[in-house]
């Protein structure tokens, strides 16, 4: 290994002959604005102190390269292992700088240009960077060299980058604040790397991981690329990347996100497809290390094998994400709806599913009958608001519960006893628990249940009224009570505008409708909804209540559920666990619970250990907790403070979503087992 201080012209060999590669290991080219705003400010910051007699230096970090021999007898070639988002972004600004003033100083446009090109050569050695394929890199890099359109179709950085530099540049230039020639100095002389040279028989991938893994500063998916590399010899290296890896990034790309984890699909994917071999969802820092375990135990032969299977098992992850590529009709709209029901958390079984049906281990019939099962599961759980840091856990390991051979039957019967919301527990839940949320995840959940609800009212009439423009959920009981709307409610309008957010305070109308229906009171909203063209509206306010109180939102709750009931109803045949707490786990710590009232006892003491201000949480709930000891059934906390525990199941679950919010403990920590 030799390292030595290089001056950026050096490290484009002064105009010499030189050409850096990317190893297949590489990521994309990645950085953004930030990171352009912060090195050409460390340039002008330069420029601005530069001196001739003692110009300044400007340290930009590390450039580590692989000494791979010359090409054509002449040309230096260098494998660059770490650098290229610098190397890059350098060559841009000097691009962009050579085309701003190729009219103004051709000469020294012409020298800014022999540090880009190898004028001698053709092909790939042309160019003195040869940038990774990856989201069309390569190709917009050297379009942009070539001065040539940018190829369509391209999702690469680089062309934004490079556009950001000419603006600047220009923007600068035309208000003087930089001589060409001088700001070339700067750019080539004073901006120095360390270059650290290894030798070829150095291990790259693991100087690689050495410089990226514990910084962080790669994500799990550019770790495991890089271990791949790593894993295989030199010689398959270019035939593995070129048929097995690149189409598995081609389609799933770090850049979009997946479900409320937010990883990058390809992170997400590996992480998804890990929970399907060991039926456990690991971190999602842990992803990169849980692959390399994995990898550690084979062969060759059989990583290259791993591979082959990895990429089968993207196709159908693809096929979950953009479910427009399922060929089969019914299962793509099936899936449409379980993405906007954020089934994510599913995607261990069924990227099971899914290999279970290439195989023809079970049948295109019994692919469609589990995503209508999962959908069944899936709406009732979110009706009746059960936590989803159960399903984390449970999908990945339901596998093994599943029997091909009965396939429906016995997916049915395993999703029956996971916590399966009974109907008793729906019809509670339709009366207390809050659905909306200003989420747009949550609102599409409600606008699919209504929607659905709307076309069954519609059953054996031969078609189905929908809205004419994108559904919003319009509160009937509005989200701001005007002075009006409280006097038509009476005395208990504070005790009613609690069930604001229910079931049977929502309903589906278009934005316009929305607006013009607002805080209008109830004789106005009722008139308009009894005429609107949506049955799920007119048949329930045509000749529906006169007035809008609690009792007339928990009846169209049953109204609603009754239907909902119709559609996703209980498995046929098959008992499903009763509403009888198992445990509880809030925060990672679990508690043995008996009853609802342990449920209620320790969701409050574990708020009062974490709240640093338990009395403005209890004030907002005198009902149920207190100083003084409750006439009835009640139990003292450790802080001192009595919790009132007559209370009903429903009523429970109602007083910990409270607490919880009070306390600000997301949701996926609050995981309640039921009998």
């Amino acid at each position: 290994m030799k390292a030595d201080s290089l001056r950026i012209g050096k490290v484009f060999s002064t105009g010499g002959d030189v050409h850096y590669i990317l190893p297949h290991f590489q990521r994309e080219y990645a950085w953004e604005k930030e990171n352009w705003q912060t090195l050409l400010n460390d340039v002008f910051g330069t420029y601005e102190v530069f001196d001739d007699k003692e110009p300044p230096e400007h340290f930009l970090g590390t450039l580590v390269v692989i000494n791979d021999g010359t090409r054509n007898g002449t040309v230096p070639v260098f494998r660059l292992v770490d650098g290229q988002q610098r190397l890059t972004t350098i060559s841009l600004i000097l691009c962009a700088l050579g085309r701003l003033i190729q009219e103004s100083h051709p000469a020294l446009s012409r020298k800014i240009r022999r540090l880009l090109v190898n004028d001698e050569e053709g092909g790939d050695l042309y160019f003195k960077l040869m940038p990774t394929t990856k989201y069309g890199d390569r190709l917009c890099y050297l379009a942009i060299i070539e001065n040539q359109p940018i190829p369509p179709g391209v999702d690469s950085k680089i062309p934004l980058a490079f556009n950001y530099f000419s603006k600047e540049l220009e923007t600068r230039h035309n208000q003087g604040k930089f001589e060409p020639d001088q700001l070339f100095v700067v750019l080539t002389n004073c901006l120095q790397v360390v270059f650290v040279d290894l030798d070829q028989k150095e291990r790259p991938y693991e100087i690689f991981e050495s410089l990226n893994h514990k910084a962080r500063s790669l994500s799990q998916a550019d770790l495991v690329r890089n271990y791949i590399a790593m894993k295989l010899p030199e010689g398959d290296q270019a035939r593995v990347f070129e048929t097995y890896w690149s189409p598995i990034e081609a389609i799933l790309q770090e850049r979009r996100t997946v479900g409320r984890s937010r990883l990058g699909e390809l992170t997400a994917f590996l992480r998804h497809y890990l929970a399907y071999l060991s039926g456990t969802l690991c971190n999602e820092e842990h992803v990169y290390s849980r692959f390399r375990d994995r990898g550690k135990a084979m062969t060759t032969e059989g990583f290259i094998q791993e591979l082959t299977t990895l990429k089968r098992f993207a196709g159908y992850y693809d096929r979950l994400l953009r479910p427009q590529g399922e060929p089969n009709t019914e299962a793509q709209q099936l899936l449409r709806r379980l993405n906007t029901l954020e089934i994510a958390t599913a995607y261990p079984f069924l990227l099971y599913v899914y290999d279970a049906l290439e195989k023809k281990q079970i049948s295109l019939e019994d692919f469609v009958e589990g995503l209508k099962a999962l959908e069944v599961y899936m709406v009732r759980r979110y009706l009746a608001k059960e936590s989803t840091n159960y399903l984390n856990k449970m999908f990945p390991t339901l596998p093994r519960e599943i029997e091909a051979t009965r396939f429906g039957e016995s997916l049915r019967k395993a999703l029956a006893l996971k916590n399966f919301p009974s109907d008793t527990r729906l019809r509670q839940a339709a009366e207390t628990e809050r659905l909306y949320d200003r989420s747009s995840q949550s609102r599409q959940k409600l606008a699919l249940i209504l929607n659905t609800v709307n076309r069954h009212l519609s059953a054996g009439t031969g078609g189905y009224t929908q809205l004419d423009n994108d559904p919003t959920i319009e509160h009937i009981m509005p989200q701001s009570l005007s002075e009006e709307w409280k006097k038509d409610l009476g005395e208990t309008w504070a005790q009613d505008y609690e069930l604001l957010d229910t079931l049977g305070n929502l309903t589906l109308v278009t934005q316009g409708w929305n607006s013009a229906l607002s805080n209008a009171v109830f004789a106005v909203k009722k008139a308009r909804l009894g005429s609107h063209a949506l049955l799920l509206n007119r048949v329930y306010f045509n000749d529906g209540p006169v007035v809008w109180t609690a009792k007339m939102i928990k009846e169209r709750a049953q109204f609603l559920v009754g239907k909902i009931l119709e559609i996703w109803p209980t498995f046929a045949d098959i008992p499903t666990q009763g509403d009888k707490p198992k445990s509880l786990v809030i925060l990672g710590d679990t508690f043995s619970v008996k009853s609802w009232r342990d449920v209620a006892y320790f969701t409050a003491e574990q708020v009062a250990a974490i709240s640093n201000d338990f009395a403005t949480v209890a004030d907002k709930m005198p009902a149920y907790f207190s100083r003084d000891r409750f006439q009835g059934t009640c139990r003292q906390l450790n802080n001192g403070w009595w919790l009132y525990l007559n209370l009903s199941a429903a009523t429970v679950r109602r007083v910990c979503q409270t607490l919880l919010e009070e306390a600000g403990i997301p949701e996926e920590e609050f995981e309640l087992e039921t009998w």
